[in-house]
């Protein structure tokens, strides 16, 4: 067991954490469109980037259980059950999912923020919460694959778990909006149906493409012969 891999788990556990947990208690004014939104239907989980947060939360636990007690043999067949389901989970859904929000986030902050993260906001929302929610996920996944070696899945089946977590997600905010009459985005609001269809299609792609790009970044880092030999590129053996 690395103590420096284990101290950056569990750093990065408890910032998310804490996150979690002060984004419970944040309460948005009374009266206002916040307020309306964050305790309507589905309260706090209708937001892509707190489901993610509690997705990244629970990998990194998951990270420092298996330093503990799990295993981190680079032959596959000698790891244990936690190592395989960190794996599975950051290669599938961790790393894709937590890029995919900070991207998304941040361009369409850049083109109108009032689209995705209102100024109103700020008054009350602290801006070292808003980085925790939205850069740092890609920021700790990326740390994550350069810092130990996970075992890719191989061919289409990659793709699944991103794909089914990405209808899930589509078909609850289209739930909410037809339940509730209003969408959990400002985007989608000045958007008509054909507009908001091409949208939600285009958002699929950055999510495929980075499942895509995982590992041939960590065969990069790591070389193409991880499993066998679970070592960074370059480094002696």
């Amino acid at each position: 067991m690395s103590i420096k891999l284990t101290l950056f788990h569990v750093s990065l556990v408890t910032v998310y954490f804490y996150g979690i947990y002060y984004d419970a208690y944040n309460v948005a004014p009374s009266g206002s469109r916040a307020e309306l939104h964050r305790n309507n239907i589905g309260g706090r989980c209708k937001y892509l980037t707190h489901l993610d947060l509690l997705l990244q939360c629970g990998f990194f636990g998951l990270c420092v259980l298996n330093d503990f007690i799990g295993s981190e043999s680079p032959v596959y067949a000698r790891r244990s059950l936690l190592q395989r389901l960190r794996d599975w989970l950051f290669t599938t859904l961790v790393l894709p999912m937590g890029v995919f929000v900070s991207c998304i986030f941040w361009a369409l902050y850049a083109v109108d923020r009032e689209l995705i993260f209102p100024a109103s906001l700020d008054s009350w929302f602290p801006g070292w919460l808003n980085h925790i929610m939205h850069t740092l996920p890609a920021i700790g996944a990326i740390a994550e694959l350069y810092s130990v070696c996970h075992c890719f899945q191989k061919g289409i089946k990659m793709y699944y778990p991103i794909l089914v977590a990405y209808f899930l997600y589509l078909s609850w905010i289209c739930y909410i909006a037809y339940a509730a009459g209003f969408w959990v985005y400002p985007v989608f609001e000045v958007l008509d149906m054909k507009g908001r269809t091409i949208f939600l299609a285009a958002l699929l792609l950055p999510n495929l493409l980075f499942v895509h790009l995982g590992p041939k970044l960590h065969n990069k880092i790591w070389g193409s012969s991880t499993k066998s030999q679970g070592k960074r590129k370059g480094k002696k053996e």
